[in-house]
């Protein structure tokens, strides 16, 4: 399978959302999980609605979760393609 080469500033932009310890958690939570509630997320992790909010909304906003509404409850899921179209794109970057 052939990755599109991105441009050097969207790399930059995917490459500042993993730059966050809280983020990387998230990421690394919902790898372990199928999907998650927001709630859930909040809970396992220890944050506030603002700061678990803020983070999604940047994970989400960069391709890494993909997310769903189910009873009025935002759920999420971890993007595994966008993650390895990222790490291509990262490698190409460097070749």
């Amino acid at each position: 399978m052939q990755i599109a080469s991105l441009s050097r500033s969207d790399l930059l932009v995917r490459i500042s959302a993993l730059a966050d310890d809280t983020r990387l958690r998230i990421l690394r939570l919902l790898g372990d999980a199928q999907e998650l509630r927001a709630q859930e997320i909040m809970d396992r992790l220890d944050l506030s609605q603002s700061a678990a909010s803020r983070h999604l909304r940047q994970l989400s906003a960069t391709g890494f979760v993909r997310e769903r509404r189910e009873d009025g409850a935002k759920c999420y899921s971890l993007n595994r393609e966008r993650v390895e179209d990222t790490c291509q794109a990262l490698k190409q970057f460097l070749a």
